[in-house]
């Protein structure tokens, strides 16, 4: 097949498409700039794969979905996109939804596969190679995707962002938190450093924004930028440690 990645110059594009070239599979990346273009290159592939930003994800679907015979997207929310995929192709396009739990692909990571009824060949094609590749594929409707994802993912930054939140207010310096805590607590400030880090900022927030089950409840979260600061020096000692202890599982 020939599989577009649309906005495949990420993350998410950089990691797959060894995989899909590995599996014999032709692979074009699209973006805004790129030759050929957003549009020619979902007429010209077999399957569009949309990979790019939560808040971009429909602009991108609503450009290349008329285009395509089949179409998938990488999003970290499953309701949103796989609705937009359905709204703007065309009754003959195979529509699926898919969500990599990953950012760099090993072998034993999660793939949740979200069906439609207009899941076909070539999407479930792209599902077995994966699945060769060595990923463990979940298969799941977008709601239920999108609900664990609250559970597991979301509430998580709200919770430790609350416990954040009470600390600071407190007025209890970071030094003191760590000094007078047990262990377990101080994991909890290690992982709230690694929350708040400025790269995954936008991330998190685009997905509660875009995650029916979560975007009321994260209102009343502290400013990540707050936390940073409270941190100050101690962030980047307690990031690192965080990234030991998460790599461990």
């Amino acid at each position: 097949m020939i599989i577009n990645l649309a906005g495949g110059t990420g993350i998410m594009g950089n990691t797959h498409r060894p995989i899909f070239e590995s599996a014999g599979h032709e692979v074009i990346v699209s973006g805004r700039t790129t030759s050929p273009g957003l549009e020619v290159a979902a007429q010209i592939a077999d399957i569009t794969i949309v990979s790019v930003p939560i808040s971009a994800t429909e602009e991108i679907i609503k450009r290349v979905a008329p285009y395509s015979e089949a179409i998938m997207d990488f999003t970290g929310v499953k309701v949103f996109p796989v609705n937009c995929m359905l709204q703007y192709s065309s009754p003959s396009c195979e529509v699926m939804g898919m969500h990599p739990l990953y950012k760099d692909f090993f072998k034993g990571a999660t793939i949740v596969s979200c069906p439609t009824k207009r899941t076909g060949e070539r999407c479930r094609l792209i599902v077995s190679d994966l699945s060769k590749a060595g990923a463990q594929i979940r298969e799941m409707t977008p709601g239920e995707h999108d609900e664990y994802m609250d559970i597991t993912q979301n509430q998580r930054v709200v919770k430790l962002m609350q416990y954040a939140q009470e600390i600071i207010n407190k007025g209890i310096i970071v030094e003191d938190a760590y000094a007078l805590s047990p262990k377990p607590s101080r994991i909890l400030l290690d992982l709230i450093a690694r929350q708040i880090d400025e790269k995954n900022e936008e991330l998190y927030r685009e997905m509660s924004e875009y995650n029916f089950f979560t975007k009321s409840k994260l209102k009343t979260a502290i400013s990540p930028k707050i936390v940073r600061d409270w941190f100050g020096d101690e962030l980047k000692p307690a990031q690192e440690r965080a990234k030991r202890l998460v790599d461990l599982v």
